[in-house]
């Protein structure tokens, strides 16, 4: 049985290509002094860095190392001018490579590095070829930082092209917001729009055997805190975190939407705790049908290196900057203190006459990034604060929902732009301050970030 805390142990590495250009008439001593103290200062920042095994100094050599380097998994490209360089190498390069590309010139007069970083820059921007444009020593923390965060975005971007988001049973009732245009998500993020059909999982969690239902059972009893949720409910519950995760893996899927209401939560069971379990276990899934919240979750996950959520906008006290996120039962059980202080609660009848076990819980205290992708007339913008959770004691979710899990996030901004900007029920978090690498990530996409 899969506790998922095995998964977010060791953040998995973003990947960089660094290349060093230089002409061989030029100070290739700072060249090789650059390219040595970026790679290791970036290594220390705890990048995987591919490096080539000398300068580049022709075009054909620059286009086959970032090529090797692509080969080899790098998320993107960086590119030190060493030296003054040439001009049409880094321009030929970005043509021929179909990775985010960074230049970097260094802070040293011996080098002319600057001067390069200037004609090369110039002539991307005049020919409309996407980079960022760094400056500055491979000893300084901000620039570091600055990389890494271009670095991460970059790693973003392509942990998204080519997934494939499966959108388990359709639309859910009148939630504009949710449902994508599927050329535009394709377009856009490179992400393929696929749909598997409620009924499989039905008849899937039906089919479940009785010893996995019951290894589930006594494990979820074991693992987290009171269990209020009626035996032959839990048991149904399970069968469709069975059903569901067997089908994922069956399809390869690891991006997922998932309607619940209403068929399955009036007929069967409410899908929260599959979903909670699923995103415990490395899966990003959202609930209602909410394709958006699968790719902001799946964004935030890879910034992170760790776990994100799904929830409702539920109150905003804008005099103590105090927003309320409240789920009606499928928040990710990692995201609590200790598996202990979470709870599973039976849902509410109103919501549907199956009902179904949900999680209880209250967000562990932690610098938290809070986003939402959305559209304004077809045009994607991205919805960006920074904050910090509270915990909570659970007496304080009678005011709203006690049956349901909570995240209390003090937010650092302007409330008013949050309400302003708000075009969705649903907003997702993640662990630690990620806002520079949404910036960046929007600076590659061309997606507007409002940040509060």
């Amino acid at each position: 049985m899969h506790t998922g805390e095995d998964l977010f142990m060791e953040e998995k590495k973003k990947k960089v290509g660094l290349i060093t250009l230089s002409l061989e008439r030029e100070r290739t001593d700072c060249a090789r002094s650059f390219g040595e103290k970026g790679a290791r200062q970036l290594k220390s920042a705890g990048f995987e860095v591919f490096v080539a095994d000398d300068l580049i100094f022709d075009t054909e050599g620059c286009i086959q190392a970032a090529r090797d380097f692509q080969t080899k998994g790098a998320q993107c490209i960086l590119i030190q001018l060493g030296t003054w360089v040439s001009t049409p190498t880094v321009v030929d390069t970005l043509r021929a490579i179909d990775l985010p590309f960074g230049i970097w010139a260094e802070d040293n007069p011996a080098s002319f590095s600057l001067t390069a970083g200037g004609i090369v820059h110039g002539s991307l921007e005049e020919m409309g070829l996407k980079h960022r444009f760094f400056y500055g020593s491979p000893l300084s923390e901000s620039l570091i930082e600055e990389i890494g965060a271009f670095i991460s975005a970059s790693a973003a971007v392509r942990e998204l092209s080519g997934q494939r988001l499966c959108v388990v049973g359709g639309r859910v009732m009148g939630m504009y917001t949710t449902m994508a245009d599927l050329i535009q998500l394709k377009e856009v993020f490179g992400v393929e729009l696929e749909h598997m059909d409620a009924v499989r999982l039905y008849l899937e969690g039906e089919n479940a055997p009785d010893e996995e239902v019951d290894k589930v059972a006594s494990w979820i009893h074991e693992t987290f805190g009171s269990i209020s949720v009626p035996d032959p409910i839990l048991r149904k519950s399970i069968r469709l975190y069975l059903a569901l995760k067997g089908a994922l893996q069956e399809e390869s899927y690891t991006l997922v939407a998932v309607k619940c209401q209403d068929e399955m939560i009036n007929n069967y069971a409410s899908s929260c705790l599959a979903i909670s379990l699923l995103n415990d276990e490395g899966l990003t899934v959202s609930c209602e049908s909410d394709i958006y919240a699968a790719v902001t979750m799946h964004i935030l996950r890879t910034l992170s290196g760790g776990i994100s959520l799904f929830g409702d906008v539920n109150h905003l006290d804008t005099e103590q900057a105090l927003l309320r996120v409240v789920n009606c039962g499928s928040m990710p059980t990692l995201m609590a203190a200790r598996r202990k202080d979470v709870d599973f609660g039976l849902q509410y009848e109103y919501m549907g006459k199956a009902q179904g076990a949900t999680t209880v819980m209250s967000v562990k205290e932690s610098p938290v990034t809070v986003a939402r992708l959305s559209r304004v007339k077809g045009r994607f913008v991205l919805l960006a604060a920074k904050g910090a959770t509270q915990a909570v004691d659970k007496k304080r979710f009678k005011e709203s929902r006690e049956n349901w899990p909570h995240a209390f996030i003090e937010l650092r901004g302007d409330m008013e732009k949050l309400i302003q900007n708000l075009r969705s029920n649903h907003i997702h978090l993640c662990f630690g301050n990620h806002l520079l690498e949404l910036e960046e990530f929007c600076k590659i996409m061309d997606i507007e970030l409002i940040d509060l």
